[in-house]
């Protein structure tokens, strides 16, 4: 890791990170270091002190989902050539800036398809056997299996998938092995790619209403804000379950709590929310019927090895003039 005190190296990478561990630094380190570059980590609270450190300096980029980077901070970055996201997500990431800069920006789509799609179905699974409950009433000193209430059989359900991207159909294929009939909303599947998959394509207003279980699995973007919201509490079954691995603000979380406390739906599992971390007086914490984690549906040990192997790939690629994987601002290699 280079100096923090002392002069930025030639060959410099900068993290930009509040979440990785000391294990996945120094994975990175090791990986940087086969190829001669060094490590520069900022967390968020050091970033105005570290800026003029290594903004002028760096060659690439390591930025962590969530990690805000507007363009007051990418126009000061003379010597990058790559922004290397490290996951899914880059809403936090202004991308017209970074492509107006002519800074390639890439992010890692793939990484983590076992380990959400197996979040999801935890998710699920824990709902439906109404295992909060369990638990519940175990600590109350209640050992009585009638009295968790009522309880269906998975064979059957209906789970339907808003979006229908590589996570979604993984969810998809382990769903069937419990039995759902599984319908799908995603207007931007391909046609070619329509009659590929053992499912019901429909239209969003059917999957709302049908469903027993939602699943949304989309980016957060301008369509996305907010697309599940009291409207779709209303449409739903008051038996049915939301389930949220993507984006906190896909769901419009007042909305959520109010058709939750009113009974509008059963219950919600919620790996996301729209302040992370929530306020201790979030609601949603202390409901009996959800299940909320903190952010973790993407993590396991071999899901952030292959994260940082692939996030520096890419900054590799750039800097060795090629074209790196999942490019998400194309626009800018038309002009370089």
């Amino acid at each position: 890791m280079s100096d923090q005190n002392g002069p930025a190296p030639d060959n410099l990478i900068w993290l930009l990170d509040d979440e990785f561990g000391f294990d996945q630094i120094n994975h990175l380190q090791g990986i940087l270091r086969e190829r001669r570059y060094d490590l520069a980590v900022t967390r968020g609270e050091t970033f105005k002190e570290d800026y003029p450190k290594y903004a002028p300096y760096a060659k690439g980029i390591l930025l962590q989902v969530g990690f805000p980077l507007r363009e007051e901070d990418i126009k000061g970055l003379t010597s990058c050539q790559i922004i290397s996201v490290t996951g899914i997500g880059f809403n936090d990431l202004d991308l017209e800036a970074t492509t107006r800069y002519g800074i390639v920006a890439t992010n890692v789509p793939g990484f983590c398809v076992d380990e959400v799609s197996d979040h999801t179905l935890a998710l699920i699974l824990a709902l439906y056997r109404r295992l909060p409950e369990c638990r519940d009433m175990i600590t109350k000193g209640i050992w009585k299996a009638v009295d968790i209430g009522s309880m269906r059989r998975l064979k059957g359900q209906v789970l339907g998938l808003v979006g229908f991207g590589k996570i979604g159909r993984e969810v998809a294929r382990k769903a069937k092995g419990f039995g759902f009939n599984v319908k799908v909303y995603d207007p931007y599947l391909p046609e070619a790619k329509q009659n590929q998959f053992e499912v019901e394509l429909v239209d969003f207003d059917d999957l709302i209403r049908t469903s027993d279980v939602i699943s949304l699995h989309v980016p957060l973007n301008k369509e996305t804000y907010h697309l599940i919201n009291a409207d779709v509490f209303e449409a739903m079954k008051d038996t049915a379950y939301l389930i949220n691995t993507c984006r906190g603000d896909v769901v419009n979380e007042a909305d959520l709590i109010h058709a939750l406390k009113t009974k509008k739906i059963a219950g919600a599992g919620l790996d996301v929310l729209s302040q992370e971390p929530p306020e201790v007086s979030n609601p949603l914490l202390f409901m009996p019927n959800v299940i909320v984690s903190p952010h973790s549906a993407f993590i396991s040990d071999d899901s952030l090895s292959e994260l940082c192997v692939k996030s520096a790939k890419a900054i590799f690629d750039k800097l060795d003039g090629k074209i790196p994987e999942n490019v998400i601002n194309s626009e800018v290699l038309r002009v370089k």
